[in-house]
């Protein structure tokens, strides 16, 4: 939902399109409940915390709803008589003190959803003539919410699945994590610590003392404290004079490899790889259409022109570019994204370094840090989502989560065998081929699998995924590799040589005991299988260390 950014001043919300195709894919068999379950927690260290549930309600036609206070009532805005006319019901929601347990709240179906926090205050919402709704806005000073301490994350609850994602592509201000059960186990996105946003904003004035570049004139300070950090792309948008030529030496030279060079984009769709070259100052793609030169505001924004946002091809090359640009692999990389490295990220010196920065800052380095930040390759993701045909309950952190979201340990499955939707530990392995055991310093400690090259395996015995299924699996790695050194680890069943049901691909860390969370999507898998993950590399090196696993 956050690759586009969700509303203009006035009309509010509108659904984005999907930049990977596996984007919406659930479960056809599955029927949500009418409404779900949400617990708000409040860790901020503060006692006066409020949320706002809001999105379009299809039972309403598409209308504004709000959660009112009490936490299950809904209220409609009607269409006001004047502009900025607040709303007629009070629908902040108060959550308990920091530490003293979640709120509960009925989530009923919305669409085109956020979820608003504020801390210290109310938020201030105003409806316009003709149902337009005016969100709380941190890059107009005048706005009535300017001065308060708000965040806020996204969703949408239908017929078909609970999707929800943590999003920083407008500001970064509250840490807000995911926990959400499902009928398939617990999916966890950590967010950014509780310091995150101190750290978020170090980082950035580090940058601007670095290059001499604007990083550090997106921090929001008042009184002497960091409120917010607006992202380059909002923040552009209020001072046109921030980042000026910024990307421009780097469109050109992309512009120069790509005349004699074929840039081939997998649109990861039913239109399959479409390859351009550039004619002129046009990068053209054949019988598609073609892109002039972007500037440093289209890039930031990926929306502006020449990138649009229709849901055709033209968008959907549209996003894999920006999202190429913003990372700056195009010079790397003429087939994307299918051969993106996430090792090469962000690398070069003019980079997107809000982006950069946020990632290395979350714990899982997930979430939205610019629009198109869920294109991707292959059984990698980046923005932090949630999803699930048969959701529980919904719990939602804000102020940062303690422990940072480690899993439960391992558990054995009704009937026997290990389940899937446990935590698996790497080192709990029935066979392997080509492996050893080490001391492992990822939180929790114990031990983790390493000297994991091409050609080695690792077999658990009897893992019991059910009747329903597992489509996802949650790996914890660490890599160490040399540049140019990756490789793929490869889910089988029944066999180290069984055709793949999913894999994902591994580069480095930062080091051999930096570890981080990937997910991947799998072949719905059924039933009790013995396990293989395979590793396999271009390469002879070692390229990753395994601490635990676990399926949803």
């Amino acid at each position: 939902m956050s690759r586009r950014k969700l509303l203009t001043a006035t009309a509010g919300l509108a659904l984005a399109v999907p930049a990977v195709a596996t984007w919406l894919e659930v479960d056809a068999d599955a029927a949500t409940p009418a409404t779900l379950p949400l617990d708000l927690v409040n860790t901020t260290g503060n006692a006066t915390v409020y949320a706002y549930v809001l999105g379009r309600d299809p039972a309403a036609g598409g209308n504004w709803a709000f959660i009112q206070a009490d936490g299950s009532r809904l209220y409609h805005p009607p269409s006001p008589a004047a502009d900025q006319t607040p709303l007629g019901v009070d629908c902040a929601i108060a959550l308990n003190a920091s530490g003293a347990g979640a709120r509960r709240v009925t989530l009923p179906r919305l669409y085109s959803g956020r979820i608003y926090f504020s801390v210290g205050a109310k938020l201030t919402f105003l409806m316009n003539r003709g149902g337009g709704l005016a969100l709380p806005s941190v890059s107009n000073p005048t706005d009535p919410n300017a001065n308060v301490r708000h965040d806020f994350c996204e969703f949408t609850f239908n017929n078909d699945q609970l999707y929800a994602n943590i999003t920083f592509v407008d500001m970064v201000s509250l840490p807000i994590a995911f926990q959400l059960e499902t009928g398939q186990g617990t999916q966890t996105v950590r967010g950014l610590p509780a310091d995150g946003l101190s750290r978020v904003a170090a980082a950035l004035r580090a940058q601007s003392a670095a290059d001499g570049s604007d990083w550090s004139r997106l921090i929001v300070n008042r009184g002497g404290a960091d409120l917010r950090v607006l992202s380059p792309n909002l923040a552009i948008r209020g001072d046109n004079a921030l980042f000026r030529g910024y990307f421009d030496s780097y469109v050109d030279e992309v512009w120069n490899k790509y005349r004699a060079t074929d840039l081939r984009i997998d649109t990861q769709f039913t239109w399959g790889t479409v390859t351009g070259r550039v004619s002129g100052d046009t990068l053209a793609f054949p019988g598609v259409g073609g892109f002039a030169k972007p500037s440093t505001l289209s890039i930031f924004s990926c929306s502006d022109a020449p990138f649009t946002t229709g849901n055709d091809l033209m968008g959907n090359l549209s996003a894999r570019l920006a999202a190429a640009f913003n990372r700056t692999t195009l010079l790397d990389n003429p087939h994307q994204p299918t051969a993106e490295n996430p090792a090469s990220f962000y690398t070069r010196p003019r980079t997107n370094h809000y982006a950069r920065i946020l990632h290395e800052t979350t714990p899982d380095h997930l979430g939205y840090a610019f629009p198109y930040d869920d294109v991707h390759p292959a059984g990698v993701d980046f923005e932090g989502k949630v999803q699930s045909g048969s959701p529980g309950r919904w719990t939602i952190t804000v102020g940062g989560t303690a422990g940072g979201g480690t899993p439960t340990p391992t558990a054995t499955a009704t009937g026997g065998g290990i389940s899937a939707f446990s935590t698996i530990q790497a080192e709990a392995f029935t066979a392997q081929s080509g492996t050893q055991v080490e001391a492992c310093s990822d939180t929790g400690g114990g031990s983790d699998v390493g000297w994991l090259s091409n050609g080695d395996w690792l077999k658990y015995s009897a893992v019991a995924f059910g009747a329903t299924g597992a489509t996802r699996l949650d790996a914890r790695v660490a890599s160490g590799a040399a540049a140019g050194v990756s490789g793929l680890v490869r889910v089988r069943l029944g066999s180290p040589t069984a055709s793949p049901v999913g894999s994902f691909a591994v580069a480095n860390t930062g080091g051999w005991q930096t570890w981080r969370t990937v997910p991947a999507d799998i072949s719905r898998t059924t039933g009790t299988h013995d396990v293989y993950l395979t590793f396999d590399s271009g390469q002879p090196a070692d390229f990753v260390n395994l601490n635990w696993f676990t399926f949803a």
